[in-house]
């Protein structure tokens, strides 16, 4: 079976599924209206014709019927709603598998200013790399997986990671029912900042002083005082002076339970999804070390995790006027429930972050393997304890459809070296950089690679590709770029051993100065990168410079080419050995109406 034949055989499975459960879910609803007229109708006939006792013994078993089939009607909207999601995520990997993405998600809130290649590589965006890896519903799987994206790791960690995602990928149930898990959970998207700021903060001192500690036990003597004065044994001034009490008190931390619930309140509700998702992780199986080491960080979350999410939703009930009236003031609510929220908070400070990372880098680890599994032909890479090692034979960009990709193979090892890449217009020269930089990326966050083979070192990708001007700072596409290349320039400069070598592209080097000064320019800055660590590619359209270096050791010239065949101009985005000296402009310039 193929990959896209096991998706749509899970999808309409879980369909199938979900239709029967909305069956049982008509059903229950049927039952639960007949099960309320007749047991009303029972009850008024007892009252009518035989003893009150009966009639109220058949509403407490028809309230107690009543409240199971509430119970099993809801168990059974959450299996109808899980399959539905996963329908949904069946059908999402397959729109995947034709670079057409259902999910909204960009990342792009999670690109970090002047980054050294998410904007040039398309890292995040409509038709970005976060978007054909991204499998993450909670705010930080999401803020990991981009992390990963523009932060490589170490050796080490990668090699973790690898691991990890070869163990993950075919747990495809598994997966899957983590992403549901999380999906069934509107809130789970949320931002945790505000919670993590909250458990940051100190216990409040407000709640430990002797009038809140003795003012918990005033409820045991106020409601009895409220029953009596409802059954007229005590006249309604006393409990009303007791009340007034309740209120003065509870208004001596109003602001303090106020602010918690603001910090807390959005979060809440997630707080189910993060218990489930806590509780799959630890009753799945690992062999691989990271996810056991992960794993054993998380063993008794769900427990404390429900607790909070316990504790928030009733103080969020203060909500409600006429619960804050009726409930809130004689039972000193806030007092009882904040109590708690700091409570918890103390036992669990330094954990609640812990369990927030690794349910996040579980996330990011099954959006890593459910890209395995749905690119079985990709290759995990090799990693190379070199300074600068590239090799990589049919090597393809993975957000190009592999009906259209073509791939080619390269290879640049050592320091200071340069491969000048020369060529006509729209011959694949950027195309080809930006294959090569991704998957770098992929390689370096622990992914699989679109290669027969691919091996590579530690590296620090930097791009200078699309330089743009910008009005509101007033500077020319030609000075962004400047300023983009003293970047790259000064980075170099700061290089020590214990930092990865910068590997460099620069697409169309120079492009908004005169031919003149863009070969002089490009000339000096490739042997100012030639003393240093740092090695990379450069495109140009400047046949000189490349066939000025053609005899330099540290240069390697490649070219992209086109040609025309009966009248029509065709590109083949084949790499080649050499200078490109057939151009295609003044063909191109023909063809939209320019008199040559």
């Amino acid at each position: 079976m193929t990959i896209i034949e096991t998706f749509q055989s899970r999808k309409i499975h879980f369909q199938n599924i979900a239709e029967q459960f909305q069956k049982q879910y008509n059903q229950w609803a049927v039952f639960r209206a007949i099960l309320f007229v007749v047991v009303a109708l029972v009850a008024y006939f007892f009252y009518e014709f035989y003893d009150f006792a009966y009639s109220l013994l058949v509403l407490l078993v028809g309230i107690a019927l009543f409240l199971f089939s509430v119970t099993k009607h809801l168990k059974i909207k959450y299996l109808r709603d899980k399959n539905r999601v996963l329908s949904t995520l069946n059908e999402d990997e397959i729109q995947r598998l034709d670079n057409s993405f259902t999910r909204s998600e960009t990342g792009e809130k999670f690109i970090e200013n002047q980054h050294f290649y998410a904007s040039d590589l398309d890292i995040f965006g409509k038709q970005s790399l976060f978007k054909l890896l991204n499998r993450t519903h909670t705010f930080d799987g999401a803020k990991t997986l981009a992390n990963w994206l523009q932060h490589s790791a170490d050796t080490t960690e990668i090699l973790l990671r690898q691991k990890a995602i070869e163990e993950l990928s075919p747990k495809i149930d598994w997966r899957q029912d983590l992403e549901a898990s999380a999906m069934l959970i509107e809130e789970v998207s949320e931002s945790t900042d505000k919670l993590l700021a909250w458990n940051d903060t100190l216990a409040n001192p407000k709640i430990n002083q002797p009038l809140f500690k003795f003012a918990k036990f005033l409820p045991y003597f106020t409601i009895p005082v409220l029953l009596a004065w409802l059954i007229g044994i005590v006249p309604i001034y006393f409990a009303l002076a007791l009340l007034i009490v309740h209120g003065i008190i509870l208004k001596q931390i109003y602001d303090e339970v106020t602010l918690a619930l603001d910090q807390t309140n959005r979060i809440a509700g997630a707080m189910k999804a993060y218990a489930t998702l806590s509780e799959l992780i630890v009753e799945q199986d690992f062999q691989e070390e990271k996810l056991q080491t992960l794993k054993s960080k998380i063993a008794n979350a769900s427990t404390a995790i429900r607790s909070l999410e316990d504790i928030l939703n009733k103080m969020a009930n203060r909500t409600n006027p006429f619960f804050a009236f009726v409930v809130g003031v004689p039972t000193l609510w806030d007092i009882l429930y904040f109590t708690k929220l700091e409570n918890w908070k103390e036992n669990h400070r330094e954990s609640l972050p812990v369990w927030l990372a690794v349910i996040a880098e579980f996330e990011a680890l099954n959006s890593l393997a459910g890209y395995r599994f749905a690119n079985p032909d990709f290759i995990q890479p090799s990693l190379i304890n070199e300074s600068v090692w590239l090799k990589a034979k049919a090597l393809g960009h993975p957000m190009i459809r592999a009906s259209k990709r073509v791939s080619n193979d390269i290879e640049l090892v050592g320091e200071g070296k340069t491969i000048i890449i020369t060529g006509s217009n729209m011959s694949g020269k950027s195309t080809f950089q930006r294959t090569v930089a991704i998957n770098i990326v992929l390689a370096l966050a622990g992914g699989v690679v679109c290669a027969e083979s691919f091996e590579c070192s530690p590296l620090q990708v930097f791009t200078s590709m699309r330089s743009n001007d910008s009005l509101e700072e007033g500077t020319s596409s030609f000075y962004a770029e400047l300023k983009r290349l003293k970047q790259l320039i000064d980075e170099v400069a700061q290089e020590d051993k214990n930092t990865p070598s910068i590997l460099y592209f620069l697409d169309e080097i120079l492009k908004g100065t005169n031919s003149k000064d863009r070969h002089e320019g490009a000339r000096a800055l490739m042997l100012q990168l030639h003393k240093t660590s740092a090695s990379g590619f450069i495109s140009t359209h400047d046949v000189e410079l490349g066939d000025e270096f053609d005899e330099q050791d540290f240069v390697k010239n490649y070219s992209f080419s086109s040609e025309v065949i009966n009248d029509d101009l065709v590109f083949d985005y084949k790499l080649r050995q050499g200078v490109c000296h057939s151009f295609n402009a003044s063909e191109l310039m023909k063809r939209i109406g320019i008199e040559m």
